[in-house]
């Protein structure tokens, strides 16, 4: 028997990196489900796809959030308002139905308790301008 305390060590660290990577993560379909409170929003601006500018705003609690139901349905509060939406989950890209003026479509994750997801749209007066946003959301209980 080695009495290398190094050995040792790096033993011990091998079997547990290999017992913490047994766990499975849930899929996003089922981490999704849940309320979601909206913690920051970044807003990155490119033009001729050189960023540009980038503005963080951050949220105060219970400002907004999301709830997402297990089926598709959903509830967006906003406030003290509140909007019922559905969605829908194909891989990692997630589809927001009847909540904006049309579909929103945005690549999700989720990363422990923190949601996030991200999208890219044209400035529709000057198509050289685009934006990227990047949502990142707090589970709730």
């Amino acid at each position: 028997m080695n009495n290398n305390p190094a050995i040792s060590l790096i033993m011990i660290l091998t079997v547990f990196l290999l017992l913490s990577s047994c766990e499975k993560e849930k899929p996003l379909s089922e981490a999704i489900i849940g309320k979601w409170e909206v913690i920051s929003m970044n807003q990155i601006t490119f033009e001729n796809n050189v960023k540009k500018a980038e503005i963080i705003l951050y949220f105060g609690s219970g400002e907004m959030r999301y709830h997402f139901i297990e089926g598709g349905s959903g509830i967006f509060y906003d406030d003290d308002d509140d909007y019922l939406f559905s969605w829908t989950l194909t891989g990692s890209q997630l589809t927001l139905s009847n909540l904006y003026n049309e579909d929103l479509v945005v690549d999700a994750t989720v990363d422990g308790d923190l949601l996030i997801w991200t999208y890219k749209e044209t400035d529709p007066q000057d198509s050289k301008k685009s934006y990227e946003f990047i949502i990142t959301s707090k589970k709730i209980k």
